[in-house]
């Protein structure tokens, strides 16, 4: 009787041994398939992140022939309007191409401009003397000119104007101090969170530092000095127009504001491009490049930013 029940007790712990094998290797095996699954997962997300990536530089590519094909007359006008485009196996973008004249430049500008757009983008209390600690850092920025070069040009001297210059006394060059928009909380000593705002007027990629403003934003528009709105609205109806430079009333606001706006042609582009759509890709996933028309050379094109999201 004995040796009945002691069989009977080791084959209940072998059935409870063989039950928790299985469930262990039941568990291994959900745990491997879940794995396998978020693998092939990954991998797919990549697949798409890479076609996005290939499409976005396509987008790019399709910016510059925009560029190309624009009359350069019509080019002053390039103020961020949306082009759909189709870059091919079904994948559709939106392109829009602004000249980089629109902007204020935090280098080259009057560091009243930058002011002011800084105010009206809304920057509040820290825009307060912004515009003399921009002049202090250009002028700690600028090399000193030896005492030559500060004596009136005379006829055959060391400083007389260069004979290819049209007469204009050489300028030093401009000193570079901000590379980018987001250097604005460090060098001036502005909270980042305010500084965010910033960069939809500012720039560092305005050649002239002066304002096109058939390509500049709103707020910019409304921060340059002795702009009414009755010259907002007269360059709202010249840039739908699209005579351009031509424009007579266009050419009495720039007479009447010197130094400040400027119409000259745009070498210099912002590109923004957007995936709307297609198979593959990640919708959304969007780029954006600073591109540089360059006079001459085998490239058309020098890239001076780009970046995607």
């Amino acid at each position: 009787m004995s040796r009945s029940r002691g069989r009977a007790g080791q084959r209940g712990v072998i059935l409870i041994a063989v039950l928790l094998a299985v469930a262990i290797m039941a568990v291994m095996v959900v745990a491997a398939t879940a794995l396998t699954r978020a693998g092939i997962g990954n991998e797919q997300l990549e697949q798409r992140r890479l076609a996005s990536h290939l499409a976005l530089r396509s987008g790019i590519e399709a910016a510059k022939a925009l560029i190309l094909a624009t009359p350069e007359e019509q080019r002053l006008s390039l103020a961020g309007e949306e082009t759909a485009v189709d870059l091919g196996n079904g994948v559709s973008a939106t392109v829009s191409l602004r000249d980089a004249g629109g902007y204020a430049d935090l280098n080259r500008s009057d560091p009243k401009l930058i002011e002011a757009v800084a105010r009206f983008s809304g920057l509040g209390p820290a825009a307060d003397g912004l515009a003399d600690r921009i002049a202090k850092l250009r002028k700690d920025a600028t090399p000193e000119q030896p005492a030559q070069a500060q004596q009136p040009a005379v006829q055959g001297g060391t400083n007389a104007p260069d004979a290819n210059s049209g007469g204009k006394q050489k300028q030093p060059p401009v000193p570079i101090i901000f590379l980018s928009v987001e250097q604005l909380p460090d060098l001036l000593d502005i909270p980042a969170d305010d500084a965010a705002a910033l960069g939809a007027g500012l720039t560092v990629y305005n050649p002239t530092g002066q304002i096109n403003p058939l390509a500049a934003p709103d707020q910019v528009l409304q921060s340059i000095p002795g702009l009414t709105a009755r010259d907002i609205s007269d360059i709202a109806m010249t840039r739908n127009s699209g005579t351009g430079a031509s424009d007579a009333r266009l050419q009495q606001i720039i007479q009447r504001l010197p130094g400040l706006l400027s119409v000259k042609a745009p070498r210099v582009f912002m590109v923004d491009v957007t995936l709307a759509g297609g198979p593959g890709i990640l919708p959304g996933s969007a780029a954006r490049a600073v591109l540089r028309l360059t006079p001459d050379g085998a490239a058309p094109f020098g890239t001076l930013a780009l970046e995607e999201e």
